[in-house]
């Protein structure tokens, strides 16, 4: 009888002591919560009602987000600003996300308005070496229903169209991926100047670095950064 008892209580000692470790399992989760995709990095879409387009993309540049023109042409107060976005100012956003900036009133007249005003048709438009436009168009675009607006816009001007496996706005997210200067050790020191390049179809990076951390660079963007040599002013 004896030795039952003691079996008894040995029993229930195991039992409370399982009971004692369960307590655990909350804290394993509370680590998996905390994994790294749990950190992305977070941007707050900025306040640009009533700004002008320029003054957009650079506060946007500075947010760490995308902006996508969407032109109202039914809105006829403020032509040319900003009406509202999408989300609205104040939303938090996944760094590099794209934002819709409502703009009021119809594009500008000329092509480059037309082209600017577009950004998930067009990459972008600039002259080459002899002073022919060339006119960035991601290649998923529909070119066939774009000729005749060009061909209006372009006014007997001369131009041509270069297909571009990346967006403007795959690009743009490279630009502001560049503008954290943590691209190579010590790019927080370094001047430099980027920009869409149409012709391309690539950021344009200009800037003194090594052989080989041009080599890098180049092999970690696959064709969508192209790298100058050069000094530059250093930009914010």
């Amino acid at each position: 009888m004896r030795r039952n008892t003691i079996w008894v209580m040995t029993a229930a000692l195991l039992a409370l002591a399982g009971c004692a470790q369960k307590p655990v399992e909350p804290a394993a989760q509370h680590q998996s919560l905390a994994s790294p995709a749990s950190a992305a990095a977070r941007a707050v879409v900025p306040q640009v009602a009533s700004l002008t387009v320029v003054e957009v993309d650079k506060l946007f540049a500075s947010a760490g987000l995308v902006p996508i023109l969407r032109y109202q042409p039914g809105v006829l107060s403020g032509l040319g600003t900003v009406v509202a976005t999408d989300p609205p100012a104040g939303a938090i956003l996944p760094a590099g996300d794209t934002v819709s900036v409502l703009v009021a009133g119809p594009p500008g007249p000329t092509l480059h308005d037309y082209v600017d005003a577009h950004r998930e048709t067009f990459v972008g438009m600039a002259a080459d070496a002899n002073g022919v436009l060339v006119v960035g168009i991601h290649q998923q675009a529909d070119l066939t229903k774009e000729i005749e607006t060009l061909g209006r816009l372009a006014n007997g001007t001369a131009y041509r169209i270069q297909s571009c496996p990346r967006s403007w706005t795959d690009l743009q997210r490279i630009q502001l991926e560049l503008a954290k200067r943590d691209f190579v050790a010590g790019a927080e020191k370094l001047g430099f100047a980027m920009a869409i390049d149409p012709l391309a179809c690539a950021v344009r990076l200009t800037i003194d670095l090594s052989e080989p951390g041009i080599a890098q660079l180049t092999a970690r963007y696959q064709g969508a950064l192209v790298i100058q040599k050069g000094g530059a002013s250093r930009l914010g």
